[in-house]
């Protein structure tokens, strides 16, 4: 069983600059919500199969994900958890409006037999962190 999580926010830059904004890691603990904190190294600017670490509000220990996805500037995706039992999908797409204005969509799609029986409790707080990492 999925379900999926979503928040979308129309923001006043072009898609490039909010896509480089999401994909330089090494400012994530300048501007990143508190309920989403980079943990770790940082890797600079996001590349595919990089990993990543960090700390998600309500979780005893920091989450690992790696990134699947860096298209600019249209996505930047990575995922993580365990195949079958919890594992988070998280996709941001970044959809022009024109020249100097951008939808940006926060899409986590979750599987498994925990996500399932938590689904509740994570499509709210997966929504909550996406819209705070869009603010």
């Amino acid at each position: 069983m999925s379900f999926v999580a979503q928040a979308s926010r129309v923001l006043p830059v072009s898609a490039e600059a909010a896509f480089d904004r999401l994909a330089d890691h090494a400012s994530w603990a300048s501007w990143m919500p508190a309920s989403f904190r980079p943990s770790g190294a940082s890797t600079g600017t996001l590349q595919e199969r990089a990993k990543l670490r960090g700390r998600l509000v309500g979780m005893p220990l920091p989450v690992s994900t790696q990134v699947s996805i860096v298209r600019r500037p249209q996505e930047i995706a990575w995922r993580g958890g365990v195949p079958g039992l919890f594992l988070g999908d998280h996709h941001f797409f970044f959809e022009p409006k024109g020249a100097a204005e951008v939808t940006v969509r926060s899409v986590e799609t979750w599987t498994g037999v925990l996500a399932s029986l938590l689904k509740r409790r994570i499509r709210r707080d997966a929504e909550r962190i996406g819209s705070e990492q869009l603010e």
